[in-house]
C-alpha cells in the first residue's frame, strides 16, 4: 500500500503563512537598539551657529564618556561643553540652579517651570508609579516626565533674551516676560495647567515689535522635550516598557520614528522633515506621552533626533537612547508695533485612550490600537475602543486588587457567548464533512484527470447534503478581528499596568512568580494556557493522525510564543480555552458525533 505523503500542500502553506503572522504581529515593534552604529560626520544640526562660539561641541560619544568620569560638582561644566548652539541658545541647557515655578493639577500633573523662560524642567505624575515596589518598605517613586536638558515647551530663538518681569496666578499659569538685548522685541510667554482637562497645558506666546523697522520671525521653534523608552530607570530595554517613539501627524496620518532609524537618519531626511508640515509632534514611551500642537496652524516643520540617556550618577550615560522632538513656528514678518500670538496645547500624562480621542486631531494613533496585521483600519480602532470601554466599564463593579482581572474573565465569557452559535455550527459541519470523507475520496480518484467535473461533483454533494465548505472556518476568521483588539487593548491600555490579580502582580507583564528561578521562569498563566489548548484538541477527535501531531506540535508553539505576554493575554486565552472545552462537551451532547463509513476495497 503507497503511503500518502505528511502534509498536503494547503497545510503548508497555511501553517507556514499562521506561523509568519503571529510572530510579526507580536514582535513588529523593536526593542531599544544596543551599540547603535555613529554615523561618519557630524549632523548639520550639531554645527555652531553662534559666531562667537570657537569652541566645536563634543559628540554625543565623548560627553558621555566625560560625564561618566566626571564627579558631580563638574556635571555643570561637561553639560556645557556638550552644549549644542541652536542661535545663542543651548541645548541640552546646562544643569544650573534655576528659580521654578510649581503649576498644579488636582488628580493631575505638577509642573515646575523655570523663571528664566528655559520651559518645563519637570513634570510629575502622582497618580503613576515608575515601578510597583513588592516590598512594602521600598519607596515606589512617581512617574518623572521632561528633564533640564530638554525642557518641555520652551521657545528657542534667535538672539538673546533677558528675563525682565515674573509671576504667577495661584498655581495654575505662570507669565513671564523678555526683551531681546538689542530692545527691539519683547516677548510674553505664559504657561498654564488647565483647569477641568487633566495632564493638558497651553503656552502662549506673544511676540511684539518695538522698533521702527519690520522684523521676520524667522528660525523660531518649540522645543518638545526628550523621553526614555521607558519611564522606570532600572527597567532593562525589551517589551515590557521599552517601547513608544516620536511621532509626528502629517497628511492625515502618522510618521513614526524608533531610535534606530533615528540615530541612521540621513542629513538630508532631517532636512525635508524641517520643511514638513505637520499638525502635532510628540514623544512617548509605552503608557505616557508628550506631545503639542499650535491651535491654528500647523508647524512649519520638525527637527528629530535620538540623544543620550540623562546624566544619573554612577551610571552609564547610554548614547541614543530618547526620543528628542523640536517643531519649528511658521516665518512671519512682524511690522512695526504690531504682535505676533502662537497658542499652544499640549498633553503630557498618560496614554488614556478615551482622553487621546477627545482631541479630535489623531493623537489616539499613538496606541495603535487600530492595528491589524500589517494595516490600520478605523474600524479596528472602533472595536478595540468598544472592549476596551466594556473592560474599564466591567472592572468598576469589583475591588480594585482583582477588577482587570474579573473583567478579563467576564469579557472572554461575553465574547465566547456571542459566539456560541457559529462555533457549533462549525462543529456541526466539520463533523458533516467528516462523515463525507468516504464519497469526497471516491470523487477524487474517479475524477483525477478532470478538475472541473471533480469541483461540480464536490460541490453537488455538498448541497445534497446540507454542507458548507466556509461552515467550519468562518467562525474562525470573524473571530480573528475581536483576537486583535483583545491584544491590541491589553498590550496598550494604561489601564492594565500595574492591574494586580491573584498572583499576577501586573496584568500588563508577565505572571512571573516571584520564587521561580530567572533563568527559567515559572509563568503559571502561560502554562495552564498550553495545556487547556492541548486537552481542547484531544477532546475535537481528528481522522489525519498527521494533522492531529502537528497541531500538538502548535499546541508547543503557542505556549512558547505566548510564554512572554502581557498575563492578562494568557489569562483571557487561558479562559477561552477552558470554555473551549465545556463547549466541545455540550456540543457532544447535542450532536453526537457522526460515524464514518469504513471503505472496504473489493479483492480483485
Amino acid at each position: 500500500m503507497k503511503s500518502k505523503s505528511n502534509y498536503d500542500s494547503v497545510t503548508w502553506i497555511g501553517v507556514s503563512v499562521s506561523l509568519l503572522a503571529f510572530v510579526l504581529i507580536f514582535y513588529f515593534k523593536p526593542g531599544v537598539p544596543q551599540n547603535l552604529p555613529q554615523e561618519p560626520d557630524q549632523p548639520a544640526e550639531q554645527t555652531v551657529e553662534n559666531n562667537e562660539a570657537n569652541q566645536p561641541a563634543q559628540t554625543a560619544k565623548e560627553a558621555s564618556t566625560a560625564a561618566q568620569s566626571t564627579p558631580v560638582q563638574k556635571a555643570d561644566e561637561q553639560a556645557q561643553a556638550a552644549s549644542i548652539f541652536y542661535n545663542d541658545v543651548l541645548v541640552p541647557h546646562p544643569k544650573t540652579e534655576r528659580v521654578v515655578c510649581r503649576l498644579a493639577q488636582q488628580d493631575g500633573l505638577k509642573a515646575d517651570v523655570a523663571e528664566d523662560g528655559s520651559g518645563i524642567l519637570s513634570i510629575t505624575l502622582d497618580q503613576y508609579l515608575q515601578e510597583l515596589q513588592k516590598n512594602p518598605d521600598d519607596k515606589a517613586e512617581p512617574v518623572q516626565l521632561a528633564n533640564y536638558d530638554y525642557p518641555f515647551l520652551a521657545l528657542t530663538a534667535p538672539g538673546a533674551f533677558s528675563a525682565k518681569d515674573a509671576n504667577r496666578d495661584e498655581n495654575r499659569t505662570f507669565f513671564l516676560t523678555r526683551v531681546s538685548e538689542d530692545g527691539k522685541l519683547k516677548v510674553m510667554e505664559s504657561w498654564t495647567a488647565v483647569e477641568g482637562r487633566p495632564y493638558e497645558l497651553e503656552y502662549k506666546v506673544q511676540i511684539s515689535n518695538l522698533s521702527e523697522e519690520n522684523i521676520s520671525l524667522q528660525g523660531y521653534k518649540l522645543e518638545g522635550s526628550a523621553m526614555p523608552t521607558s519611564v522606570a530607570p532600572e527597567r532593562k530595554a525589551g517589551r515590557g516598557e521599552a517601547a513608544g517613539g516620536l511621532s509626528i501627524f502629517t497628511n492625515g496620518k502618522t510618521k513614526d520614528f524608533n531610535l534606530k532609524a533615528l540615530a541612521k537618519m540621513k542629513p538630508e531626511e532631517r532636512m525635508a522633515l524641517e520643511t514638513t508640515m505637520c499638525s502635532w509632534a510628540g514623544v512617548h514611551s509605552k503608557y505616557f506621552l508628550m506631545a503639542f500642537w499650535l491651535k491654528d496652524s500647523p508647524f512649519a516643520g520638525v527637527e528629530c533626533a535620538a540623544v543620550p540617556s540623562a546624566y544619573r550618577e554612577g551610571v552609564e550615560t547610554r548614547p541614543e537612547a530618547r526620543y528628542h522632538v523640536r517643531a519649528i513656528l511658521p516665518t512671519v514678518m512682524l511690522e512695526p508695533g504690531k504682535m505676533q500670538e502662537w497658542s499652544v496645547v499640549a498633553y503630557a500624562g498618560p496614554k488614556m485612550f478615551e482622553r487621546l480621542c477627545s482631541y479630535r486631531n489623531g493623537l489616539e494613533a499613538v496606541m495603535e490600537m487600530d492595528r491589524f496585521f500589517f494595516w490600520r483600519p478605523a474600524w479596528m480602532r472602533w472595536i478595540s475602543r468598544m472592549l476596551l470601554r466594556m473592560l474599564v466599564f466591567i472592572s468598576q463593579r469589583f475591588p480594585k486588587s482583582i477588577g482587570y482581572g474579573m473583567a478579563v474573565i467576564i469579557l472572554t465569557i461575553l465574547v465566547k457567548i456571542i459566539f456560541w452559535p457559529l462555533s457549533h455550527r462549525s462543529t456541526v459541519s466539520m463533523r458533516k464533512m467528516q462523515a463525507l470523507k468516504p464519497e469526497l475520496d471516491e470523487i477524487r480518484a474517479k475524477y483525477k484527470d478532470d478538475p472541473q467535473t471533480m469541483y461540480r461533483k464536490q460541490q453537488e454533494l455538498f448541497k445534497k447534503n446540507n454542507v458548507s465548505q466556509l461552515g467550519g472556518c468562518l467562525p474562525m476568521l470573524l473571530q480573528i478581528p475581536v483576537f486583535f483588539a483583545l491584544f491590541n487593548t491589553f498590550r496598550n491600555a494604561i489601564e492594565m499596568r500595574h492591574a494586580s490579580f491573584l498572583w499576577a502582580y501586573d496584568l500588563s507583564m508577565p505572571d512571573t512568580l516571584s520564587f521561580s528561578p530567572e533563568a527559567i521562569p515559572i509563568r503559571p498563566l502561560a502554562l495552564l494556557m498550553g495545556l487547556t489548548m492541548y486537552f481542547q484538541q484531544k477532546m475535537t477527535p481528528n481522522p489525519d493522525p498527521q494533522q492531529a501531531k502537528m497541531m500538538s506540535f502548535m499546541t508547543i508553539f503557542f505556549m512558547v510564543l505566548f510564554y512572554g505576554m502581557p498575563s492578562a493575554l494568557t489569562l483571557y486565552l487561558s479562559v477561552s480555552y477552558i470554555l473551549g472545552i465545556l463547549q466541545t462537551y455540550l456540543t457532544n451532547k447535542l450532536v453526537p458525533p457522526v460515524a464514518v463509513p469504513v471503505q472496504v476495497s473489493a479483492k480483485k
